[in-house]
């Protein structure tokens, strides 16, 4: 159940619709994960540059760059959120915890995968969703970072969205899963 994909070089026709459904939402959100992560490497640069700031500020000046620390959290949430969908669209066996499922016999293995796949798509809408919520109790009471006058709804709405890219690989997942139960 690791296998997620195809490997890179690897070009295979895919032989039911569910399988060339998921290949055309490959290739038509590979490009915009891809740029994403752009994004969010610059929001990395940037967030080094800071911080090489705060401490060279901090140790011949005597005066960090202030909210620091609000703007590293801050950062880091640009970044997550924002490559979090470019990591998942490759091969990615370093996130997916399969100890019970390996376990299982093939013929089980093949009904199990399109359910978390659906689970999991449910889990992201409902985060998703909440963030969103969330995000508006944030704009309406003016929530702002405590050391810096940054207002946090933005970045809440940016966590959204990340969790919103990650639902269009699990639905090609979950056809491409689906399609390999069915041809099995």
């Amino acid at each position: 159940m690791s296998e997620h994909g195809q490997p890179e070089g690897a070009a295979t026709v895919p032989t039911t619709g569910l399988a060339k459904a998921a290949d055309a939402i490959e290739a038509f959100i590979k490009p915009i994960y891809k740029w994403l992560a752009y994004v969010g490497a610059a929001a990395l640069g940037a967030m080094v540059l800071a911080m090489v700031w705060s401490i060279i500020g901090r140790r011949f000046f005597n005066a960090p760059l202030k909210g620091s620390t609000e703007i590293t959290q801050l950062g880091l949430v640009i970044i997550t959120f924002l490559v979090i969908g470019y990591e998942h669209m490759g091969r990615h066996e370093k996130m997916t915890v399969d100890i019970v499922s390996k376990h299982l016999p093939k013929r089980a293995q093949l009904i199990v995968q399109p359910i978390i796949y659906l689970l999991g798509i449910v889990i992201f809408c409902i985060l998703c969703w909440q963030l969103v919520k969330l995000g508006i109790t944030y704009q309406e009471g003016n929530q702002r970072a405590r050391n810096v006058p940054i207002e946090i709804f933005p970045f809440t709405y940016l966590a959204a969205f990340g969790i919103f890219t990650m639902i269009p690989i699990f639905v090609m997942r979950f056809l491409r899963s689906l399609a390999e139960a069915v041809k099995k």
